[in-house]
């Protein structure tokens, strides 16, 4: 195996430790039996839990949110350009929905890891500044409501996402996800929208 291929192997047994364990009652040595490596070779990759944890965010946001893509489109509909976001990445979220529980803990512990805070922290505010910028749009183009407030609306609508999700651990027979998150989020999208 490569470095690369040695790094992969690590993050994957980390998932599956961290989806087994928590975040809290991980420890560095589970990481280590888990993917089957010596401890020097999981330290050469990741100094700290704190370094691994960032590692497995920054292998969820290059694999699966990097495919979101939310660069404004002048020319296009507001209205269609949120709807296309929503409805374009359901077998995405489908896929996320798995790790929903990992995605809780994380945020859960991000007050006590401060490089893994600001990393969730810049995300979130990268995503909701883009939210922001279609829904702007949308007002000034008189798909929206003139007394929209963007930023509500944007963190509105992450807002359903991350309730729907706490929901899905709590009850999942009872939520079908990403389906309730979307139809929620998109009537919100429907209320602010002029007919």
């Amino acid at each position: 195996m490569n470095s690369d291929e040695r790094r992969q192997k690590i993050l994957n047994a980390a998932i599956e430790v961290l989806l087994e364990k928590g975040v809290a009652a991980s420890r560095m040595n589970d990481f280590v039996e888990a993917s089957g490596l010596s401890k020097g070779g999981v330290y050469h990759h990741f100094d700290s839990k704190e370094d691994l944890l960032i590692g497995v965010l920054e292998h969820f946001l290059n694999e699966h949110f990097a495919m979101i893509q939310l660069e404004l489109e002048p020319d296009r509909s507001a209205y269609e350009q949120l709807d296309r976001l929503l409805h374009a990445h359901e077998s995405m979220m489908l896929e996320l929905g798995k790790y929903i529980q990992l995605f809780i803990d994380f945020l859960s512990h991000s007050p006590f890891l401060p490089r893994f805070q600001e990393m969730m922290r810049k995300q979130y505010e990268m995503f909701h500044s883009q939210l922001v910028c279609i829904i702007r749009l949308g007002i000034q183009r008189k798909e929206f409501l003139p007394s929209t407030n963007p930023e509500a609306i944007a963190a509105g609508l992450m807002g359903v996402f991350d309730g729907v999700s706490i929901a899905l651990m709590i009850s999942p027979e009872k939520i079908d996800f990403p389906n309730f998150a979307i139809e929620s989020a998109m009537a919100m999208v429907n209320g602010i929208r002029i007919s």
